[in-house]
């Protein structure tokens, strides 16, 4: 695999993205567009679809960032769950010692994403039978996945970095996974001894699961999937209940030896000062108005130790190419600087972005000077 971008590159694909996480000097602006998935992927014609990830991202000029495996696995012997599919809804039933606990989640067949319509935890009683799913689980190595994830960084090479999730801090997988929006936040007011004591119980679990990660995965990033926004959860109750445990977090992967990422996106304004406090390198899906509430700016003034992967919005992304350059310029000319900058289209690639789009605005990006 090559290890350049283009021929004329100065830089590795690795190099770059290394030096702009650590906020070293680049070649020129980093620029991974997120088109390595399904969602983007399926909808593209055959001769697109059909290229292997690094061929795709050779033939759009683009970076590359990788997915790894984590390389672990939760064994839990008294709990068990069983997933039954159909017309696009998964059923998944978790068993319990104290009961049972249905979710069922919905694919959209556009985007092929899954999105919960009914969560696990809906009762008092409901949230005595999820303490069983992180108090009765071993977090253990899976050697297979380790020698594949291994293999494949070895494949990867200077072509790119690569990253492994893992896992979400216990509000946020409250919130979004397990007792929703609406409810995480009345039983917290509600049953908030309880609450709380299963968000120490998630923890104590997942300080386990990321120092088996950190010790086990070669990725070079390990990304807490926060989705965390300000929409979700206030200033305060970030502070409160994500900030300590996020550090807790950061502080393993870097005594690893590895980069800890955030991922969190959408409106992230209020709280870009306690996230320059994290232990981590970068926030990713730094995302632009109108579909999350940071600028480049924003983060270079007010969170200035963080890489930002990000910048645009999928929206950017679906006017001409001369609208796309325009705004990506004003996002850049604001910024007093354009160190730990790696251009993205924030979330996933709209698919109604084609890959000539993303090759032309690419051809673009890597001739525009790196101010320092």
């Amino acid at each position: 695999m090559k290890a350049k971008v283009h021929p004329d590159d100065e830089m590795t694909s690795r190099g770059r993205l290394l030096a702009a996480y650590h906020g070293r000097p680049v070649d020129r602006l980093p620029y991974w567009a997120k088109v390595t998935n399904s969602t983007w992927r399926l909808s593209q014609p055959p001769r697109v679809r059909e290229l292997s990830e690094e061929q795709l991202l050779d033939a759009i000029g683009a970076d590359g960032i990788f997915h790894l495996s984590a390389c672990v696995r939760g064994l839990r012997p008294h709990v068990s769950t069983k997933e039954v599919c159909a017309d696009h809804t998964r059923t998944i039933h978790t068993r319990t010692p104290d009961g049972e606990l249905v979710e069922r989640w919905r694919e959209d067949p556009t985007t092929r994403s899954w999105h919960p319509i009914e969560f696990p935890v809906k009762t008092r009683q409901d949230l005595k039978r999820y303490r069983w799913v992180w108090t009765d689980v071993t977090c253990e190595i899976d050697a297979d996945a380790a020698e594949n994830a291994r293999a494949r960084q070895d494949e990867i090479g200077q072509r790119g970095i690569t990253k492994a999730n893992v896992g979400t801090s216990p509000l946020m997988h409250l919130v979004e996974h397990v007792i929703g929006p609406v409810q995480t936040h009345l039983m917290l007011c509600d049953y908030r001894d309880e609450v709380s004591e299963l968000m120490d119980l998630m923890h104590a679990a997942r300080l386990q699961r990321v120092e088996r990660i950190a010790a086990t995965t070669p990725a070079d990033l390990l990304v807490s999937m926060e989705n965390t926004s300000t929409s979700l959860i206030s200033p305060d109750q970030f502070e409160a209940y994500c900030l300590p445990r996020l550090c807790d977090y950061g502080r393993i992967i870097e005594r690893a030896g590895k980069v800890h990422e955030l991922h969190m996106c959408g409106l992230l304004k209020a709280l870009l000062e306690r996230i320059d406090t994290i232990p981590a390198h970068s926030v990713e899906a730094f995302t632009a108005p109108t579909l999350g509430n940071t600028r480049l700016a924003d983060g270079r003034t007010r969170a200035p130790s963080k890489c930002l992967v990000g910048g645009t919005n999928c929206m950017t992304w679906l006017g001409p190419i001369e609208t796309i350059k325009a705004f990506i310029q004003a996002e850049l000319d604001a910024c007093p600087d354009h160190r730990r900058i790696v251009l993205t289209t924030a979330g996933v690639a709209p698919p109604a972005c084609n890959a000539e789009t993303f090759r032309a605005t690419g051809e673009w990006i890597r001739l525009l000077p790196v101010r320092v």
